[in-house]
């Protein structure tokens, strides 16, 4: 890898007027979990304000303070540090965090709700300098967090000196970080410098997810429990009337869902519909619902896996990808057309063939019988993370 270096040296000698295409606005000290945080403008084009309701605003008082408001501009992004514990053997690797929808660094790094410890803990007591980065919007455009993903990385590389970092991503968070060692967001100020060396992947849906337009139930309980996820329908019968779900649909016009719409793929063809969600997959009115169907809300989301499916990373890239199987929630079922962790299809998380450009590149891929947060929290995953770190 010392010609890697050696060219980015002579790229930082020869050619330093390039501009650094982002500014660190503040630095805060007084994190709950982390030693030092940083709060980061990106500078390029794409980036924008982002709509928001009151479901999918922050709610953890650090990151509204720290983002000095719970409906940021998605120009920003937080970026979490955590030296390794003294006393340990310092790995050379920084190592990357990248959350998924709905969470943020605290939450899917530190502690859940319910008090279990994140991967931080064993990452930094195993001797990694650990970041994550918090994105502005929790269900963003994923070409914009893609584009924050490049600037956390060259702000490790900056603070590190190190030229190479480890990616671990959860769930919609694998997406952003795929765009950028793809190079898919060179036209968009953000092009892949050759920086990952291993990107690991905990239920990633690298072949998309059609879960909310397959169950009608799932949809009555993100309105009933006001949950921080979109709904597959414009119209809902609640309490016997219906109710205008626009707001929290998964489609262009509500808006507070971008980067969902893009993660749409259907699955269909393996996973057949049943009878009682047929209109909420491909459209139409019941009694109790009315549906645009996948197809309209895929092309909204501009068909987003379909053209993502088309380019491999970087052949440098190493790959590796934990899949759950178990597919309960505390005991409420989940995703239960085909073997999933609840929400994600085992198929889909492991489909990273198309990601490779050769064999060699895929280096890890398998099952524990974990939900989709579990991947987060369990100490099985935590393990399957450090073998694979360490490898």
């Amino acid at each position: 890898m010392k010609w890697k270096q050696w060219l980015k040296n002579i790229k930082k000698k020869w050619l330093p007027n390039n501009p650094t295409p982002y500014e660190v606005l503040q630095t805060y000290e007084n994190s709950l979990y982390w030693k030092r945080v940083e709060c980061i403008k990106g500078h390029q084009p794409l980036l924008k304000q982002e709509k928001f309701i009151e479901q999918v605003e922050h709610k953890d008082p650090e990151i509204i303070r720290f983002f000095q408001g719970p409906q940021p501009s998605s120009h920003l992004f937080l970026l979490h540090e955590h030296p390794p514990l003294p006393g340990t053997p310092k790995k050379q690797v920084p190592v990357l965090l990248v959350h998924g929808a709905s969470h943020q660094g605290n939450l899917s790094w530190c502690k859940s709700i319910s008090e279990e410890k994140g991967l931080l803990f064993p990452l930094i007591q195993s001797g990694y300098h650990v970041f994550a980065i918090t994105f502005a919007h929790p269900h963003g455009e994923n070409k914009m967090q893609g584009i924050q993903v490049s600037n956390a990385i060259r702000r490790i590389i900056e603070v590190t000196g190190s030229n190479e970092v480890d990616v671990i991503a959860h769930s919609k968070g694998g997406v952003p970080a795929r765009l950028y060692a793809s190079n898919l967001l060179e036209q968009e100020g953000a092009p892949y410098e050759t920086y990952i060396r291993k990107y690991i992947m905990l239920g990633t849906p690298n072949k998309g997810i059609d879960f909310v337009f397959r169950n009608v139930t799932a949809n009555y309980g993100v309105i009933n429990k006001n949950i921080s996820a979109p709904v597959a329908c414009d119209s809902l019968m609640y309490f016997g009337s219906y109710l205008d779900t626009t707001s929290r649909s998964i489609y262009g016009d509500g808006g507070a869902f971008p980067g969902q719409a893009q993660l749409l793929y259907r699955w269909d063809d393996k996973y057949p519909i049943t009878p009682d969600n047929r209109t909420l997959y491909y459209g139409g009115q019941t009694m109790l619902y009315h549906s645009r169907g996948i197809e309209t809300a895929m092309l909204e989301g501009n068909q987003f896996i379909e053209k993502m499916l088309e380019k491999p990373v970087h052949p440098s890239v190493q790959l590796y990808a934990l899949a759950g199987t178990y597919p309960f929630f505390k005991g409420i079922p989940g995703e239960q057309s085909g073997k999933s962790d609840g929400l994600v299809l085992v198929e889909s998380v492991l489909e990273i063939e198309h990601m490779a450009s050769t064999p060699s590149q895929i280096r890890k891929k398998e099952e524990k019988s974990l939900n989709h947060l579990d991947l987060l929290y369990h100490h099985k995953a935590h393990q399957w993370v450090l073998s694979a770190l360490e490898e």
